[in-house]
């Protein structure tokens, strides 16, 4: 703006530097002051063109009025020009701001299409992968479900030759030992089976505060032999909720077992019951390592473990149940250590009754 300003000065300093007999050369000045007029328009808008117009103006309305007063037609002729100078300003103005909307609402578009054209690209994609992701979950699935029979026999097979071998034999050693792996491996076939091909929910009114507590019993032998001391915060003024009773009792004790597990010796595990809004809430807390940063956007994944021996479908398989009660499983980060997994559930509407 400044190189602006300096460029009208010039001009004037020429009108009023230059002989008044010049006419030519003041009418060729007179044009100049539509250059700074013009820029100015054109990088500040309308503001910017009226305010060049009106410096113009203003420095060039005392040279008309003290060199051209005794020659009326002229000098009217150059007041006129001033009014040009401000219609200029205004109107270059105008269309510079409609111009840069015009740009801005362009460059937007064409940002949104792109950024509309990366997520199409990524659904397409991701929906190609979930296809082929379907299609071997059921090739695998069928292989599962056909492993479980003859596992089945091996593992009868084990229990027969353990009940033969004497004990303190390596017969019998190695007779528990293929017995434990047995149970293991039929524990991940029946998880893969739960993910793989999950049962819809049976509804009906079940209170959270009754799950939770047989939940906790079943669990004391597993926390004393950790160490860890499990707490209940019940609610038993807790609305009762329409799930089904026994994935959603699936869904707490895998949550508040990984919590034990997670737990370091004297540990406590708080399971906690509260009622927010128009959800029922569930959250189970732990005061132990906690989850690294980078793997709390993972830990749904099927098959994702930091465990040694873990399955990675505890999680998923509880996130597939509470999905399809239309609720909401959360894992974050405790402080300033631990993890806290939130269960929510939709509490049922109760119609209003109206009294006559």
């Amino acid at each position: 703006m400044i190189a602006l300003v300096v460029t009208i000065a010039a001009v004037s300093a020429l009108h009023y530097a230059t002989d008044p007999s010049r006419v030519i050369l003041h009418a060729a000045y007179q044009r100049f002051y539509y250059v700074p007029i013009i820029l100015a328009a054109y990088w500040y808008g309308t503001a910017g063109g009226l305010l060049a117009a009106v410096l113009s103006a203003v420095a060039y309305a005392p040279h008309i009025h003290g060199v051209w007063v005794h020659n009326p037609p002229y000098t009217v002729s150059q007041y006129a020009e001033i009014v040009v100078f401000l219609l200029l300003g205004g109107s270059v103005g105008l269309i510079s701001s409609y111009q840069c909307r015009l740009t801005r609402r362009y460059r937007d578009a064409a940002a949104s299409l792109a950024e509309a054209n990366e997520e199409l690209r990524a659904s397409q994609e991701h929906l190609r992968r979930a296809e082929r992701l379907s299609a071997l979950g059921e090739i695998a699935a069928g292989l599962a479900h056909e492993i479980r029979n003859p596992l089945a026999g091996v593992k009868g097979a084990i229990e027969i030759i353990a009940s033969r071998a004497t004990p303190g034999t390596p017969e019998a050693e190695f007779a528990a030992i293929a017995s434990k792996e047995i149970g293991r491996l039929d524990t991940l076939v029946s998880e893969f089976l739960a993910y793989a091909r999950p049962r819809p929910p049976e509804l009906r009114e079940t209170q959270l505060d009754a799950l939770v507590s047989h939940v906790a019993a079943l669990l004391r032998p597993e926390a004393e032999r950790a160490g860890v001391t499990v707490d209940v915060e019940r609610r038993s003024d807790l609305p009762a909720v329409r799930v089904d009773p026994e994935q959603l009792e699936q869904v707490i004790f895998n949550v508040t077992l990984n919590a034990i597990q997670a737990s370091l010796p004297g540990g406590r595990v708080t399971i906690q019951e509260r009622r927010e809004g128009d959800e029922a809430v569930v959250e189970i807390a732990d005061h132990g390592p906690g989850i690294a940063a980078e793997h709390l956007d993972r830990v749904f994944e099927p098959f994702f473990t930091t465990k040694e021996r873990g399955t990675g479908l505890g999680l998923a398989i509880s996130q597939r149940i509470v999905a399809a009660h239309h609720g909401a499983l959360e894992v974050r980060a405790a402080r300033p250590s631990g993890t806290i997994v939130r269960i929510r559930l939709p509490l049922p509407v109760r119609p209003e009754v109206t009294l006559p």
